[in-house]
């Protein structure tokens, strides 16, 4: 099953954050979606940032403390944009037919 944000895309401003932090780390994904902000960069909970800063240190598996600071970095910028920019799927969605149910006008999605 495709999930919402799997057929339109995240927004472009949280998708900016990840490919920074993307970038930061080489290109090694692995701190992002296994480690302590799994629930945000792999779940798509983007409005679950808060909660993965304040459990920062669960999770944190084998992960060094640089690429950690990357994750926090990540999640603290995720946390300080707005709820309808980090989560613009629509209250209405009724989890099928995704192509009914586009993100509001003038939000850019952009498929990660």
């Amino acid at each position: 099953m495709v999930c919402w944000y799997c057929y339109w895309g995240w927004p472009k401003q949280v998708a900016d954050i990840y490919n920074e932090a993307l970038r930061k780390l080489g290109g090694y994904d692995a701190p992002l979606k296994f480690g302590p902000g799994h629930i945000v960069w792999e779940d798509e909970n983007f409005d679950m940032a808060e909660s993965c800063l304040k459990n920062l240190k669960v999770n944190r598996h084998d992960f060094t403390d640089a690429e950690l600071e990357i994750v926090r970095e990540s999640l603290l910028a995720l946390s300080e944009l707005p709820i309808g920019i980090r989560c613009p799927e629509p209250d209405d969605y009724n989890g099928t037919n995704h192509e009914n149910f586009p993100p509001d006008n003038g939000v850019i999605m952009e498929r990660i």
